[in-house]
């Protein structure tokens, strides 16, 4: 039987593991591999160099338009990281 005190105490733990992953995010794809979704973490990772570079040719075409580019990338990992899944399914108490 789940008592509401547990289902609180979940429920905080698995808001503040999501904010630390969405934190995290601030290196691309380590909020991903946080929450043990390891491919989509490394592919965040290894794509990440390449649109910073890409960004920064656009900021010099755009008259630095582009250099928003890697702003919203990142805010867009951060929300990412939040919502997916924990596939760590580690026990209450472990952050």
């Amino acid at each position: 039987m789940v008592t509401h005190e547990h289902s609180n105490t979940t429920q905080g733990l698995t808001t503040s593991r999501n904010v630390i992953a969405a934190i995290s995010s601030i290196i691309p794809g380590l909020g991903h591999i946080y929450k043990g979704q390891y491919r989509i973490g490394a592919g965040i990772m290894i794509i990440s160099p390449f649109l910073i570079w890409v960004a920064l040719i656009l900021g010099f075409a755009t008259a630095g338009i582009g250099l928003l580019i890697p702003v919203f990338f990142i805010i867009a990992i951060a929300w990412h990281a939040y919502h997916i899944e924990d596939e760590r399914r580690h026990p209450g108490g472990i952050i």
